[in-house]
């Protein structure tokens, strides 16, 4: 069984987006109790975040009509009795629906409120409508990505490394209020998100940004069946194990070749690997030290036997998903923190989590009754 040291901690997730769901879905397979909040008029259906059950799994869901009259007291007394809560609507819409992060606190809750948006809770484009790819250009990170504009991204970018910090600040507030007893609210911007995987890379953020130099020695070749492989052979050590490798010693002497010898170089290593399928030069090229690897792509991911080892993707409710990456070390050796367990059904756990939060069974039918929950 996974490690869980998360376990005993209560999410409310009134998240309906891709962000909301990578981070929920990162807290939940570190052992806490992530409960969606959703429409009862969802109710039945299955609980899945824009449909994809790789960030719904592990979960639970309770209805809730927030545009109801008692659906605030609901949400408060549930607030009251959980440890963090994750929403992403715009600035300042759950404070003007009457219960955001200031009603909380002055109810007392001590509560982690993480609020995700795409550029802040403040600033001149606050309140601005996006999609990842606007707060990637927006951030600098779609220009620091690639040299030539326009290009298009086919994964989202900013979406999943925003979710990231917004977990990790969850957990740095939770060691705060371990110590100081104070809760807090988190503003997570996907866009500053971005702006910070260029920390590494500060020239990107200059008129003369530093780019990763393409040629010879770091580029993809493609193989006699179609598919690619990545070298990465830039230092001389691994540049000397590709050509032994390759047979090629006369290009030994060629690590840094510029302008005309460095696309004879490229021509070269072009025609030696379109002699072979990617698979044979994975087996010669693997373990010689090159840095070399395939370029994979759907089921090749899946399939890759280093992925098979390591647990990289999971099945779940019939569906190949990505695992989590974090595996816990303990006393029982390596395990990995994917919690593998079905989405929900929208409104699955209402009653239990309500009755958890304190609600009795006669307030519990009231509230079916009042069609609030």
């Amino acid at each position: 069984m996974a490690l869980q040291p998360l376990q005993g901690l209560r999410v409310l997730d009134l998240t309906f987006l891709p962000p909301g769901g990578y981070c929920t879905v990162q807290l939940a397979d570190l052992g806490a109790e992530v409960v969606r909040v959703e429409s009862p008029g969802l109710a039945g259906q299955p609980s899945l975040v824009i449909g994809e059950v790789g960030l719904s799994r592990g979960k639970r869901s309770v209805t809730l009509d927030l545009r109801h009259e008692q659906g605030n007291d609901v949400l408060r007394r549930l607030v009251l009795a959980s440890d963090v809560l994750v929403e992403n609507m715009m600035p300042g819409r759950m404070e003007a629906r009457g219960f955001g992060y200031p009603q909380a606190r002055d109810a007392g809750s001590q509560i982690i409120w993480c609020s995700i948006t795409g550029f802040g809770q403040d600033g001149p484009y606050a309140d601005r409508a996006g999609h990842d790819l606007s707060y990637a250009g927006h951030a600098g990170l779609l220009a620091a990505v690639a040299r030539d504009l326009p290009w298009h991204p086919a994964a989202m970018l900013s979406v999943p490394i925003g979710a990231m910090l917004a977990t990790t600040g969850i957990l740095a507030a939770l060691a705060e209020r371990e110590r100081s007893g104070n809760g807090c609210q988190l503003d997570i911007s996907l866009a500053d998100a971005s702006t910070w995987l260029l920390a590494g890379n500060s020239r990107a953020l200059t008129d003369q940004p530093l780019v990763i130099p393409e040629g010879p020695d770091r580029r993809m070749y493609a193989c006699a069946d179609g598919r690619f492989i990545s070298v990465a052979a830039a230092e001389p050590r691994t540049w000397a194990a590709l050509c032994k490798a390759l047979d090629t010693p006369d290009l030994a002497e060629k690590l840094g070749a510029a302008g005309d010898d460095a696309a004879r170089v490229t021509e070269r290593l072009a025609a030696v690997f379109g002699e072979r399928p990617a698979a044979e030069w994975m087996e010669l090229l693997g373990p010689a030290g090159a840095a070399v690897n395939p370029v994979n792509r759907g089921r090749e991911v899946v399939d890759d036997p280093h992925n098979r080892a390591r647990g990289a993707t999971v099945e779940v409710a019939g569906t190949t998903v990505a695992a989590n990456p974090i595996r816990v070390c303990g006393p029982e050796g390596s395990q990995s923190s994917t919690a593998a367990d079905e989405p929900p059904v929208v409104g699955q756990h209402t009653d239990e989590v309500l009755a958890a939060a304190g609600f009795t069974a006669e307030e519990i039918d009231q509230l079916h009754s009042d069609q609030v929950v």
